[in-house]
């Protein structure tokens, strides 16, 4: 009976992520190298070793937490991602930096995918203090990062970008203001008659702060000037009215330009400096991240039309539907709590199954088959505004 139990369980949580710790170590010699730089180089040695434990190259870009990694030339993904990283020691001996840490591995193996795209909007991101873009006068560099952000994101293989919208969604007054959800509701649904996308991205340009840093050897200290770069991320599902994703990504990188003249952002000598590649790095890593997250996401579509013959809604062929295909209608309702209303997808008593039948670039038509609705009532019982989606909840 106890084993009987342990097979249910599995069959209804088919998407459970199951972590393992894994241990590392990584030595380096410091030479005249700075240490922070070795250290970073140290820890990541140590943490590709940990995951060799788990038969599998882990993806340093999707490591970065609290500030322990910056940039790796590591881009092999697997199937695992990192949840935690503990430095459990770390000492210097013969000249050496040897680190040993322990690394929590999420397995991805059982999470439930589709072949679906998920579709996203991406918002402007707004620079929190103008007056750090003086130096170099580059005030329009949040244009350029939406653009290349909305690039980079165009480039992952799950998400479908629909569009780069020109509004600004969120810009706090300082770093501890926290977003409120039905502010960025009503956003949202501003946005319902111009963009279809499940998914909005949105955030601000935290900090792109000048400073000098000191390397100090026998003879001389010599002053590197660097730049900042943090960026604050959140992913808002505007289907389920939640968060899906919110971090902080930070990178920093050598400032090479005259501060007290204009930096031609247009330009690819920017983009090829080191602060320049640090930017894209730290949005190349933000894009890995949203793509991983909306990997085991299961597809959600609206129905935006209805009548006696179909139902249509907003996903189609650019987003990998096909005629033939098969989707499940879900109910979003609303229930009122005490101070606020929770808006939560809820499956009908009896399933209910829409064949697409018609497919085009963005919209699609379904039906419920004849030998699933004999009487005809199944259909009828879809709204304007419910969702269809490919996995059963």
């Amino acid at each position: 009976m106890k084993r009987f139990l342990w097979l249910c369980l599995l069959a209804v949580f088919p998407s459970v992520s199951m972590a393992q710790w894994y241990v590392g170590q990584a030595s380096y010699p410091i030479g005249n190298d700075d240490y922070n730089d070795v250290r970073k180089l140290v820890v990541e040695k140590a943490i590709e070793n940990a995951s060799l434990q788990a038969s599998s190259f882990i993806s340093i870009e999707n490591t970065v937490r609290d500030g322990i990694l910056t940039s790796s030339q590591s881009n092999v993904l697997s199937q695992h991602h990192i949840s935690e990283i503990v430095i459990l020691n770390e000492s210097i001996e013969g000249g050496k930096l040897t680190i040993n840490l322990k690394v929590s591995l999420e397995s991805k193996s059982n999470c439930i995918e589709d072949r679906y795209l998920k579709q996203l909007i991406v918002a402007q991101f707004p620079l929190l203090t103008p007056s750090q873009a003086s130096a170099g006068d580059i005030s329009n560099l949040p244009f350029h990062i939406g653009s290349r952000f909305k690039n980079e994101l165009t480039h992952q293989p799950n998400v479908f970008v629909e569009e780069m919208i020109p509004q600004m969604v969120y810009k706090p007054i300082t770093t501890m203001d926290t977003i409120n959800l039905e502010t960025i509701q009503g956003i949202s649904e501003a946005l319902n008659s111009q963009y279809q996308s499940q998914y909005l991205v949105f955030g601000y340009i935290r900090d792109i702060s000048l400073y000098n840093e000191k390397k100090s050897s026998l003879l001389v200290d010599t002053v590197y000037p660097k730049r900042n770069f943090t960026i604050k991320v959140f992913m808002y599902d505007r289907i389920s009215n939640s968060i899906l994703l919110e971090e902080e990504y930070h990178g920093e990188g050598g400032w090479s330009f005259d501060s007290y003249s204009r930096v031609d952002l247009a330009n690819s000598l920017f983009w090829r400096s080191e602060y320049g590649k640090t930017i894209v790095n730290t949005l190349f890593k933000v894009s890995q991240e949203i793509n991983q997250t909306l990997k085991c996401e299961a597809t959600k579509a609206i129905v935006i039309n209805r009548d006696d013959a179909y139902i249509t809604i907003n996903i189609g062929k650019l987003h990998g539907v096909a005629k033939g295909d098969i989707f499940q209608h879900i109910k979003l309702k609303n229930i009122t709590l005490a101070n606020s209303v929770l808006s939560t997808l809820m499956p009908p008593d009896e399933p209910i199954h829409l064949e697409v039948v018609q497919v085009s670039n963005k919209i699609s038509l379904l039906k419920v088959p004849k030998h699933l609705d004999k009487n005809g009532m199944n259909q009828h019982q879809i709204d304007l505004y419910d969702v269809v989606t490919t996995v059963e909840f």
